[in-house]
């Protein structure tokens, strides 16, 4: 008889049954002068935070939230850039009880931002506006507007701001009185963060979770933020709303971080400038999504002059090839690639190498369970393909005021990925891509990330995206977006015939029947590619929209 689809890891730690408090005060008392974060600026400027400091620091605010009337369940939500004053404004948030919603401040009015907040009903707002008149003048408008209501948030800029007269965390003062509040005993279980998923497939989704499973998942940053060693430090500039830069796994798991406004580490001319801030920082680790490491090999000479070598490269948010493994041996000695979503974090991980097998994500981490489940739900055998559930202590909570959405998500306590994969005979793990990304072309399935992995390894080829698109004849036909490297002429035609070599013709292959050629692709806030902008553009461009 067949094994099933099913692998595990046992977490051979205990459970931490504490709370992002708790372990802040653990790491306090270990390590008070410890600078954990560190915040570089254009020109060289530094801004850096102790574990001391930030106790301190995030517990006074607390007290002056506590006694502006927030308490244990509330809803606060922090707007704006990564800055060292956006982790106190958190970790206030959290000493107080209430619930962190993290918010990305893009080019929204503040009419959409208050939309946002009262949709997820929350009492106060921690905001940096940046330098946004605008934004600035309607959210003063709002908050001293005698008329506005009872049901007015509190307002605190997380920065000072010569545009608005609205507090800020420099600001706060206490009394004799506020200075002695007690503060609320936590529980582990009680609901800590709201992250908003990235909306690359579809609407952003409120994805909530408790602060046993915050703490219990930052083991995830022994490789996300360290390679496969601990306590090392890191460069990340992911925005710290997006679960991949948050920076409460670092604080947490005793990581120093490193980090940059994200529009910043997002400019292909950048690099450089990070690069150089890497080895001012003497980091040891990075973490980089697929288009800055190949910023970094489209550099490696000058890179390489510059005589340091990171110990590793931490990337993901899409299936890579092995191709990116160039860089190993050169600028790093290793690069790994994680596998995992906002709703169950990091799952597990593999180091690329030139020989690794397409869609293989490598190990689980401890304390997660993975199996591959078929169209009635059932656990199938082990090498088919199926829906990918996985099951941890520490994923979501569940989706925030979403009751069709967590009914059609959970089941028996695993969570629908909504990934396709296999597991295989010897215990392999392989992710084929997203059940929505498989392309029905006639009677034949294509995967994308198939497509995608193929035409990635084409000579001059620098990233593609492969979408569907609506064919009267074949329900639908198979459409490559894709850049190329630079001072590159391959031609459409050169593709065409290159996929065809490799993936077969467009009628039992997978070769895509349309090419598009792209500058650039769009770019979701966080950083990652934007499918659903990308596809917009391609049917408008082959007029099926």
């Amino acid at each position: 008889m067949a094994d099933l689809s099913y692998i595990s890891c046992p977490n051979p730690d205990y459970v931490r049954y504490k709370s992002i408090v708790d372990v802040l005060r653990e790491r306090r008392n270990e390590s008070p002068e410890k600078e954990i974060c560190v915040q570089r600026f254009p020109g060289g400027g530094r801004k850096s935070l102790t574990y001391d400091e930030l106790l301190k620091r995030s517990t006074y605010i607390a007290k002056y939230l506590i006694s502006n009337g927030i308490k244990p369940g509330d809803s606060v939500a922090i707007i704006g850039s990564n800055s060292i004053e956006w982790i106190i404004g958190e970790f206030a948030i959290f000493v107080t009880g209430a619930v962190a919603v993290q918010i990305y401040k893009t080019r929204e009015s503040f009419a959409e931002t208050l939309k946002l907040l009262n949709s997820t009903k929350c009492s106060a707002v921690l905001v940096d506006p940046d330098s946004d008149e605008t934004y600035i003048s309607d959210m003063g408008a709002y908050f001293f507007d005698k008329e506005s209501g009872k049901d007015k948030k509190i307002a605190l800029l997380l920065q000072k701001s010569t545009l608005s007269s609205l507090p800020s965390l420099d600001d706060v003062t206490l009394t004799a009185e506020e200075e002695i509040i007690p503060l609320p005993r936590l529980q582990p279980e009680s609901s800590a963060v709201i992250f908003v998923t990235s909306g690359s497939t579809g609407v952003p989704k409120m994805v909530e979770f408790t602060h046993l499973s915050i703490v219990n998942g930052s083991y995830g940053t022994f490789l996300g933020a360290s390679g496969d060693r601990p306590y090392e430090t890191c460069y990340n500039d992911r925005p710290f709303c997006w679960f991949g830069g948050s920076p409460l796994f670092s604080i947490l798991n005793g990581n120093k971080r490193v980090f940059v406004d994200t529009t910043i580490g997002m400019k292909k001319e950048n690099i450089l400038s990070v690069w150089d801030i890497i080895i001012t920082e003497r980091c040891t680790t990075a973490g980089l999504l697929p288009y800055a490491v190949l910023d970094i090999l489209a550099n490696m000479d000058t890179i390489l002059k510059l005589g340091y070598k990171l110990y590793a490269i931490m990337t993901g948010g899409q299936l890579i090839g092995s191709h990116l493994a160039d860089v190993c041996g050169k600028c790093t000695e290793k690069l790994f690639m994680v596998y995992g979503s906002t709703e169950v974090g990091v799952s597990c991980y593999i180091e690329i190498t030139p020989k690794m097998e397409e869609g293989h994500v490598g190990s689980l981490f401890p304390g997660f369970e993975v199996k591959i489940a078929g169209d009635r739900d059932e656990t199938l055998d082990r090498g088919h393909l199926g829906e990918i559930l996985v099951r941890s202590l520490s994923m979501l909570r569940w989706y925030r005021n979403a009751p069709e959405i967590n009914a059609a998500s959970f089941i028996d306590g695993w969570f629908r990925t909504g990934d396709v994969g296999t597991i295989t005979t010897t215990g392999k793990f392989f992710v084929k891509g997203k059940s929505n990304d498989v392309i029905k072309r006639g009677g034949l399935k294509v995967l994308t990330s198939v497509v995608e992995g193929a035409i990635s390894k084409l000579p001059g080829v620098r990233e593609v995206i492969v979408v569907a698109v609506p064919d009267s004849r074949l329900l639908e036909e198979v459409c490559a977006c894709y850049i190329l490297k630079d001072d590159v002429t391959t031609t459409e035609d050169d593709l065409d015939k290159n996929c065809e070599s490799v993936l077969g013709d467009n009628v039992l292959g997978n070769k895509p029947s349309y090419f598009l050629r792209f500058d650039s692709f769009p770019t979701l806030s966080n950083g990652k590619t934007d499918k659903v902008q990308v596809k917009r553009q391609a049917l408008e461009r082959l007029n099926l929209a």
